[in-house]
């Protein structure tokens, strides 16, 4: 199974894991920044900075879960694309994603990853909201 963060979607993708025996691939994908180069904010710093993050919270994971297997791939792109690509690479079965909330403008000016995935997904998709407890 592929699993995207936030936390709580990998807590639940873990605990299906153990329960079914699976192996878990989290993917966490860092968008590409926009920056603020006139305040001295450079988008590959941002960039950087949010990798470590992702890093480190995989790690922290990976600490917390020592007896389930799991691979990780931290990426800078387009979230759906790279989705699509560790879908491809691990041949999953299915895909846990945690749906972040957005802000009434968002909903209307940006299509949500999970509508943009549904499009082109042949795989099942378990979308875990972002307020939801393990």
């Amino acid at each position: 199974m592929v699993v995207t963060l936030p936390k709580n979607a990998v807590e639940y993708a873990i605990q299906l894991a153990k329960e079914v025996n699976a192996e878990v691939e989290i993917i966490y994908v860092v968008r590409y920044a926009i920056g603020a180069v006139d305040a001295g904010v450079l988008p590959i710093d941002i960039e950087v900075h949010e990798k470590e993050l992702s890093i480190g919270l995989i790690e922290k994971i990976k600490e917390k879960h020592p007896n389930i297997k799991i691979n990780d791939f931290e990426t800078i792109g387009y979230p759906t694309e790279e989705i699509n690509k560790a879908i491809q690479k691990w041949d999953a079965d299915i895909l846990i994603i945690g749906h972040h909330t957005h802000n009434f403008i968002e909903r209307i000016l940006i299509s949500s990853v999970e509508n943009k995935l549904l499009k082109h997904l042949h795989l099942p998709l378990l979308i875990i909201p972002e307020n939801y407890k393990c």
